[in-house]
């Protein structure tokens, strides 16, 4: 018993590496892979996966956004854009989250399950599903036409809005778009972070590129930012209601030290387009991961 004890405390060392390193090198919190693996693997209930991930999200993204500051990855005006909409999508993701968890065990195909599992499992799997097949298919577009930074016809669209007032995002090559746009957009990925436990890295990141039109190494590192600030807040309410392990997460945080600094390394020196290819297949492990606890509960 104690030696598996010492073994769950390493695997959570091993665990913040992971997702330290995936915080470094895709300016995500990692959140959409560490809730389910805290729930899954470490067997948390998951307002407790949830309250503890945002927290340890929340220490990794800030050494990630310094170190992506000093390597001039941020824009730090549309950063800042996005705090609006994030806290404000933030609280409603906890308060669904609160009305979600006083649902008890249902009955679904002849097989019983908590409900909050199976509604977290299905938003898990379906936004990772629909991120990870849109960005291989653009990937796989872009090998072919040689073009380093997409440009899709949502995003002319969004530039096009003209509802005052209207911004200019220097850093991130954008001459003139409208306040509400980021400001909507982060308010959605907001809402993932209070129900999920997630940075909403996973979600913004692609927003940002494909949506926006922001060069993927600045989304890298003004993704990360929001994600501090999104996560930061999750966090103090998920604490307030007493889902948060501070000594697990403390365990993670020793790893995440080393596998932020070594994911901020790998992204100077993986080109713009591999980066999405990684992240997509990240992504896909992750899809696998919820399939597997799907899977193990119905034959369970």
């Amino acid at each position: 018993m104690v030696i598996d004890d010492i073994m769950w405390w390493f695997g959570l060392i091993v665990l913040g590496f992971g997702i330290g390193i995936i915080t470094g090198l895709f300016g995500i919190g990692g959140g959409f892979l560490l809730t389910p693996v805290l729930r899954i693997i470490f067997d948390l209930s998951y307002p407790v996966a949830i309250g503890s991930s945002l927290l340890q999200i929340t220490a990794t993204s800030m050494l990630s956004v310094y170190n992506h500051w000093r390597q001039q990855n941020l824009d730090l005006k549309l950063g800042s854009v996005t705090i609006v909409g994030s806290l404000a999508g933030t609280e409603c993701g906890v308060r669904l989250l609160q009305v979600v968890s006083m649902r008890g065990t249902i009955e679904f195909a002849g097989y019983s399950m908590e409900f909050m599992d199976l509604l977290i499992n299905t938003c898990f799997f379906l936004l990772m599903a629909c991120v990870a097949g849109f960005m291989l298919r653009e990937v796989y577009q872009s090998n072919k036409t040689g073009i380093d930074e997409p440009d899709t016809g949502c995003c002319k669209l969004l530039h096009q809005c003209s509802l005052p007032p209207f911004m200019c995002f220097e850093q991130a090559a954008i001459p003139r778009l409208s306040f509400w746009v980021p400001t909507g957009l982060s308010f959605i990925v907001g809402c993932l972070t209070g129900l999920l436990g997630i940075g909403g890295g996973f979600v913004s990141l692609p927003l940002m590129i494909y949506l926006l039109g922001v060069p993927t190494r600045i989304a890298v590192g003004t993704s990360t930012l929001q994600v501090l600030l999104a996560s930061a807040y999750g966090m103090l309410r998920h604490l307030q209601a007493g889902h948060v392990n501070v000594l697990l997460v403390i365990f993670m945080f020793f790893g995440s030290i080393a596998g932020v600094n070594a994911g901020v390394k790998l992204a100077k020196r993986v080109n713009v387009r591999d980066t999405r290819k990684y992240f997509a297949g990240v992504l896909v492990g992750g899809l696998l991961l919820i399939v597997y606890d799907i899977v193990r509960k119905l034959n369970g």
